[in-house]
């Protein structure tokens, strides 16, 4: 008898186990649907029709359908990439505003006086990173890293280096490499790797620090790549060297992603970075990214914060080496 009641109550104990868990999964089924109910404005801090606003609409495309509402995106092109920034700092935390965040986010707040501060935003989800690599024209008299280093050096300050700048990354970068090769080069500062192709084309500059816009010219047979400012090799140019493999440390980490503003529920950011990141590694996202020569980097929420603060530090430091230098006031 006693065996009975014991049996009877474990298996009340199993029902009772049983019906919490289907409340639960139907609060947050509920919960689920409540999140998104409105359109999401996903705002992009360059133009429209660049290759990131491309990669960009394809990401939010595929995002809205897996989310039930659309994402808008909005372009905010300008103060080097920080405009996404400083409107998440005004923005409500609801999931409902969002903002591409490259790597210019961490860089402005030593530079000038800003709205935001990037260590306070709701990082979501890592997409991938802009590849750059030294490119010139397919009839320079350069044919790789050692031709064009022996050209400088017997011409300081004579040959062109186009790099986007004077103060974003690449031209920074750039800088890095002529100190640590104790050489001179005449860099020429653009507000976009398009405008610079165009010229690296036109033979209007020697030779440029070119992202994933050089990919199509390169195939094309009308600009060719000297050295990657790659960490490694990349997949689509496996011939082509790194500058750390050619004794050079130098550089160019350019990742970006999406964030929203301080303070958003983890629930909610939960659901955004699992629609970012099926998004992100769809056909037409891993298509557009192939012809960008750029790769798939995903990093998870806490890992992206975790590189947006080590970046904050790393290039606090590197402003003080600029402004040491007197190239920043």
């Amino acid at each position: 008898m006693n065996n009975a009641f014991e049996r009877l109550g474990k298996a009340k104990l199993v029902a009772w186990g049983i019906g919490l868990t289907l409340v639960a999964m139907g609060s947050t089924a509920a919960w689920g649907q409540s999140f998104p109910n409105k359109p999401i404005q996903l705002i992009v801090p360059y133009g429209a029709g660049g290759p990131t606003d491309t990669h960009m609409r394809v990401v939010a495309e595929r995002a809205s359908q897996l989310l039930g509402q659309n994402i808008v995106i909005e372009n905010k092109p300008g103060a080097n990439g920080t405009f996404g920034a400083a409107m998440l700092a005004r923005a409500q935390p609801d999931g409902y505003t969002l903002s591409m965040i490259p790597a210019s986010v961490y860089r402005e707040p030593f530079l000038n006086k800003v709205q935001f501060d990037p260590a306070k935003f709701s990082y979501i989800i890592n997409l991938t990173d802009y590849t750059f690599g030294l490119a010139v024209p397919a009839n320079a008299p350069w044919q790789n890293w050692g031709d064009y280093l022996k050209d400088v050096k017997a011409h300081p300050g004579k040959i062109s280096l186009g790099a986007a700048g004077p103060l974003a990354t690449p031209a920074i970068v750039a800088s890095e490499m002529a100190d640590a090769q104790g050489i001179s080069l005449n860099v020429v500062p653009y507000k976009g790797d398009a405008d610079q192709a165009n010229d690296l084309l036109g033979g209007h500059v020697d030779s440029g620090v070119l992202s994933g816009v050089a990919s199509q010219h390169i195939k094309s047979g009308r600009l060719r790549y000297l050295a990657m400012f790659t960490a490694e090799r990349v997949a689509q140019f496996p011939d082509v060297p790194t500058l750390r493999e050619l004794g050079v440390d130098a550089v160019v980490e350019s990742p970006y992603g999406i964030a929203g503003p301080e303070g958003m529920d983890p629930k909610v950011m939960a659901v955004l970075h699992d629609a970012f990141k099926a998004a992100n590694a769809s056909d037409a996202s891993v298509k557009v990214l192939g012809n960008l020569n750029q790769p798939v980097n995903y990093r998870d929420s806490q890992a992206f914060r975790q590189y947006a603060l080590d970046a904050l530090q790393r290039e606090e430091k590197r402003v003080a080496q600029l402004r040491a230098k007197g190239l920043v006031k």
